[in-house]
């Protein structure tokens, strides 16, 4: 799956996602940056991302300021990105730095460079103002010494934009209906820590599977899923019984009007007993993909509402979408 636009392809005609919050998004995956500059677009902007000298990942402006020539098209010498139009070099800044062929740089030549970080895999971009507000993610569950544990990546592209996907788990009510777990959902805020942060509990004191697979009457025992949530990535740990099961990073690259790409993390910690087995985590990782894949069959098709028909179990949409609307309209002028 590749966010980038076709090599060499002139400008489009992109129309930002709109009502984004300002955020860290996901550029690219850091092992797709590399010696070669690659295109993306992120939030309706068209972008390039390359290494600089020092093996810092860029995110750039993806057309030459001098002539537009597509940045993509060039190569990176000596830790500086070259033009492929006339040679103008530029560095991880964006200053330019050599321009062949004239007498002198022009002055205040340069490229726009947008904040970035690297990190758990990915290369992110600050979208929305001119400098962060805020940390990028912490996720200590891929740090090296993390316990032991199994892992996987994944990712989905849908016509939803990033608020939907960011605010579906705190839909208390879509669980039992969409994805089959018990009914008697309870939600609980955690106290606030920071204002870039939401958090909640939603608990059930028993979770069962469809026969023959669940024979226990109690079922599988407490559920507890816990969400901590930023305007554009959140963390969300699964536990059993008190347990934690799963640990995941969902992360969102709102691409323009109508895609956004939904990925990320999941980390299942290894222990012993059934809960920490290898057929346990494929059996996650399938009911992760299938219940996705239900939600992403609904986001499909569906619309925008004006928001004035709810019920008292939306509080965890309504009021994700309170805290989400004061991170929106500020764009980039």
């Amino acid at each position: 799956m590749s966010l980038a636009p076709v090599r060499g392809r002139p400008p489009r005609d992109l129309e930002p996602p709109r009502d984004l919050a300002r955020g860290w998004y996901v550029a690219g995956r850091s092992s797709h940056v590399g010696r070669r500059p690659r295109a993306a677009v992120v939030a309706g902007r068209e972008v390039v991302l390359w290494r600089a000298g020092d093996g810092a990942a860029v995110v750039m402006d993806r057309f030459c300021p001098h002539q537009g020539a597509a940045l993509e098209l060039g190569r990176v010498v000596n830790g500086e990105l070259r033009c492929t139009f006339h040679h103008w070099r530029f560095d991880g800044e964006g200053t330019c730095v050599a321009a062949p062929a004239t007498r002198r740089v022009p002055r205040g030549a340069s490229a726009r460079v947008h904040p970035s970080w690297e990190g758990l895999g990915y290369v992110w971009t600050w979208v929305g103002s001119a400098d962060p507000e805020y940390p990028p993610p912490h996720f200590p569950h891929l740090d090296k010494d993390s316990p032991a544990h199994r892992r996987y990546r994944f990712a989905f592209d849908t016509p939803a934009p990033a608020r939907r996907v960011l605010e579906n788990g705190f839909d208390v009510p879509h669980f039992p209906v969409v994805h089959g777990l018990a009914d008697g959902l309870r939600l609980t805020w955690d106290t606030k820590e920071d204002p870039h942060t939401i958090a909640a509990r939603i608990t059930t004191d028993a979770i069962t599977l469809p026969a023959p697979l669940d024979r226990r009457p109690g079922g599988l025992g407490r559920l507890c899923l816990h969400l901590r949530s930023t305007p554009s990535y959140q963390v969300l740990t699964f536990e059993l019984n008190d347990r934690p099961v799963a640990h995941e990073l969902l992360a969102v690259t709102p691409v323009a009007q109508g895609r956004t790409t939904m990925h990320g993390w999941t980390v299942v910690p290894r222990a012993g007993g059934l809960l920490g087995s290898s057929p346990v985590f494929w059996g996650y990782r399938l009911q992760h993909w299938w219940g996705t894949r239900a939600d992403l069959r609904i986001y499909r098709d569906a619309g925008e509402t004006d928001g004035s028909i709810n019920t008292a179990d939306d509080e965890g949409v309504l009021r994700f979408r309170q805290f989400h609307r004061r991170w929106t309209g500020r764009g980039d002028k």
